[in-house]
């Protein structure tokens, strides 16, 4: 129910697929042994680590990891950690836009993973000079087993009752599903909402002014995601928030053709926009928040293949 109009079912199913996204890497830290741990404590109560390599080279595969992680998150269906860590719901339309950038992605990391295995032997050798006694050489496989440890894959895959069901089981499971995607379209909505109302107020703050009337700083990358969400936002509505469209309407005419710099350089501009943002912010606040249910856990039993990619082992 919206303003006590009912509202016509939401069919995730036919809209979206799941994306079920792994990314394996190699751990860079250890736990250093309870009896070399000298400490005026009890030794069970201190745990310390150690940082195995000194590596920009594999900082850098964990940024791009990082990186397309949020790419996905951006263009999927947002929840309330109702789904599994690494499986998204993306909206149809935006399918091929995913994959062709999993498939670049898959390119930028195979050149990054390269070139850490290439240091990789003078890191450990690097590592024993700089750990001492708390170097263990079995906490640096050999290079091929290093090379395994870097793992991607990906694959879609949909909602689907089992039609060789019995009736009385056919029908059972369906109402069940029904009442599952009813809750986690609640769930989209509301964090569809609450997305959108942290990057208002957060640019709405940012646009504003310090104490002594200076401009506050803020980053491009402020801008971005606000942008971002105008660009993705019809695609990811697929639960029909009305309301909420319209504030994103609102909001993207405040923004049209405005960017960061003009932000930083045009006055009028920036209060312009401020005051919109200030307006849907107060307006979000009072009436559209809606607050998520409970959480739902995917389970790998409730989802089968829809379509397959070609699976990749570092």
């Amino acid at each position: 129910m919206v303003n006590g109009t009912t509202q016509p079912p939401v069919d995730l199913a036919s809209n979206s697929v799941m994306l079920v996204l792994r990314i394996g890497r190699l751990g860079n830290r250890r736990k250093v042994p309870t009896a070399m741990v000298q400490v005026d404590a009890d030794p069970e109560a201190v745990h310390v680590g150690k940082e195995l390599l000194e590596s920009p080279e594999l900082k850098a595969v964990q940024t791009e990891d990082d990186a397309i992680r949020r790419w996905v998150y951006a263009r999927s269906l947002p929840s309330y950690g109702t789904l599994r860590d690494g499986v998204y719901r993306v909206p149809l339309a935006l399918v091929d836009d995913v994959d062709e950038e999993l498939e670049a992605f898959r390119g930028r990391r195979d050149a990054l993973v390269a070139l850490f295995l290439e240091r990789y032997p003078a890191m450990v050798t690097e590592a024993m000079a700089r750990l001492r006694t708390l170097y263990n050489p079995a906490d640096y496989p050999r290079v091929d087993q290093v090379e395994a440890k870097f793992t991607f894959s990906y694959r879609y895959l949909a909602f689907m009752t089992p039609q060789t069901l019995s009736a009385r089981l056919l029908s059972r499971e369906r109402a069940k599903a029904a009442a599952e995607i009813s809750t986690e379209v609640e769930e989209i909505k509301a964090a569809l909402r609450t997305g959108f109302a942290e990057l208002i107020a957060h640019a709405a703050e940012r646009l504003g002014e310090k104490p002594d009337g200076k401009p506050i700083t803020f980053r491009d990358s402020m801008i971005t995601k606000v942008t971002d969400f105008f660009s993705y936002f019809g695609a990811r509505n697929l639960v029909g928030d009305a309301e909420l469209a319209a504030l994103v309407e609102r909001a993207r005419e405040s923004m049209q053709g405005v960017t960061a710099q003009v932000l930083r350089t045009d006055d009028v501009t920036r209060a312009s926009v401020k005051e919109t943002l200030d307006k849907i912010k107060t307006e979000m606040d009072q009436n559209l928040m809606v607050r998520p249910s409970r959480r739902l856990i995917l389970d790998r039993e409730e989802v089968k293949p829809w379509r397959s990619s070609q699976q990749y082992q570092g």
